[in-house]
């Protein structure tokens, strides 16, 4: 299906797989007659964009089209993960919750006209349905693997997600005066590590998601450290 041909409302997220930083999801309403703007201005896969193109990119989209963007930060995530909620529901919720925002802002019209609504797929339709009972327009949405290559609305999503992820760590980086790695690494370890050390889990834990495998290893770390002291 050409999307680009269609109305549509694309969603997708920034975060997910970095032990550092926040979860960041975003739903953008692409109409068809502003495809060919967002296309010239350059807007495609972000995975395929600095981070300084990013970030001008989402400067521009913010006035083209209308979008919806949610900032899950590390307490929040950690919370509901403690309460038993697991990675495919946080984003399932947060998806529709975010498709649901911006399609309430729309024109009436606008509304009666959105033909389509593509998810950057992260699981099937039934984990999608389970943890979304009534989700929004079931009907029109679809789950695309590399959905921001083949929707510019997801593209738009992911550079607002992604953009929004970058500002939050540039200011984690202001905070800590340094630069904090991303992904989920040695190097991530080995920092978190040093700051454990210095600071204590609990200050880590503040900053990352604690499920991930990550905190065990830089607990090894911190207790090796000690050992060897």
């Amino acid at each position: 299906m050409n999307y680009d041909m269609l109305n549509t409302i694309g969603s997708d997220e920034a975060g997910v797989g970095d032990y550092f930083g926040p979860m960041t999801v975003c739903a953008a309403h692409v109409p068809k007659d502003k495809v060919a703007l967002l296309r010239e201005l350059g807007v495609k896969d972000s995975k395929n964009l600095s981070n300084g193109t990013v970030d001008r990119l989402a400067r521009d989209i913010i006035h083209i089209v209308p979008y919806s963007l949610v900032v899950l930060d590390n307490p929040s995530y950690n919370r509901k993960i403690d309460e038993g909620w697991n990675i495919v529901k946080l984003k399932a919720v947060l998806h529709d919750h975010c498709i649901r925002n911006v399609y309430e802002k729309l024109e009436a019209d606008d509304q009666k006209a959105v033909e389509a609504i593509v998810i950057d797929q992260f699981t099937t339709e039934n984990a999608y349905q389970k943890y979304v009972p009534e989700p929004f327009r079931l009907d029109l949405i679809h789950q695309e693997t590399k959905a921001e290559s083949k929707s510019i609305a997801v593209a738009c999503a992911s550079i607002l997600a992604r953009s929004k992820y970058l500002e939050q760590m540039d200011n984690l980086n202001q905070h800590l005066k340094t630069e904090v790695p991303r992904g989920a690494s040695k190097k991530t370890d080995q920092f978190a590590a040093r700051l454990a050390d210095r600071h204590g889990m609990d200050y880590v834990d503040n900053l990352t998601k604690k499920h991930f495998k990550s905190r065990q290893k830089v607990m090894d770390l911190v207790d090796q450290k000690k050992n060897n002291r």
